[in-house]
C-alpha cells in the first residue's frame, strides 16, 4: 500500500509541476484572455447593485407577508387549540369523577 501512495504522490507532483510550468510560460496569453473576457462582459456595477436591491426588497416583502399570514393563522389556531384542550380537560375531569365514585 505504501508503494501505491508513493506513486500517487509522485504522479501528482509531476502533474502539478507541468501545470505550473505551462501557466508560467503562457501567463501573458492567459492574462490577455482574462482581460478580453472582462471587456466583453461589460458589467455595470450600479445596475447590478440596483437589481440586487430590488430582489432583496421583493424577498423581504415576500417574507414579511408570509410571516404576517402565519401570525394571523397562529392566533386562530391557538384559539381552536385552547377550546379543544378545554373540552378535553372537561372530559378528563368527568372521567376522574366517575373513577373516584366507582372506587
Amino acid at each position: 500500500m505504501d508503494r501505491n501512495n508513493t506513486i500517487g504522490l509522485v504522479l501528482g507532483a509531476i502533474i502539478g509541476g507541468v501545470a505550473t510550468y505551462y501557466a508560467y510560460k503562457h501567463k501573458d496569453d492567459i492574462i490577455d484572455k482574462i482581460n478580453e473576457l472582462e471587456d466583453n462582459l461589460h458589467f455595470d456595477h450600479h445596475e447590478l447593485i440596483n437589481d440586487a436591491k430590488e430582489k432583496l426588497d421583493s424577498l423581504t416583502h415576500s417574507v414579511q407577508s408570509t410571516i404576517e399570514r402565519f401570525k394571523g393563522h397562529e392566533e386562530t389556531n391557538k384559539t381552536d387549540e385552547m377550546a379543544s384542550m378545554m373540552e378535553e380537560l372537561v372530559a378528563l375531569r368527568a372521567e376522574l369523577k366517575a373513577f373516584k365514585a366507582a372506587n
